[in-house]
């Protein structure tokens, strides 16, 4: 149950984050971008953001790494259950950023191809 809290605040957190990066490009009125450097401004608005959840992704597996060499498992062969919930807590935030990382790849793509359009290319 609290994974799936955990799961659900970031992926709200994560929206949030996301929906906030889009802010500036619409920081005058909230319009639909009509010109190819509007276009040419919210793919790159979207690479950027792509590249910072794909760090997310990247951290989270860093510090289950770490996590598991700091907590290893018993001598005995035990599973330590608290590095085997937080394996899973980072791999979930981890998938979970990789999917919001490869959303904000396939808007920027649109937004790239529809400036090329409007540019005649």
């Amino acid at each position: 149950m609290l994974i799936k809290t955990i799961r659900t605040t970031v992926a709200t957190l994560t929206f949030a984050a996301f929906a906030a990066a889009a802010i500036p490009a619409f920081a005058d009125e909230a319009k639909m971008p009509q010109t190819a450097a509007d276009h040419e401004a919210l793919a790159k608005s979207y690479k950027d953001q792509a590249a910072q959840f794909r760090k997310v992704a990247e951290d989270h597996k860093q510090m289950a790494e770490a996590y598991a060499k700091a907590h290893p498992d018993a001598k005995s062969g035990s599973k330590n259950p608290w590095n085997t919930k937080m394996q899973k807590h980072c791999q979930a935030l981890s998938k979970d950023a990789e999917k919001v990382a490869g959303d904000a790849d396939k808007a920027a793509e649109f937004h790239t191809l529809r400036a090329k359009e409007l540019q005649g290319k």
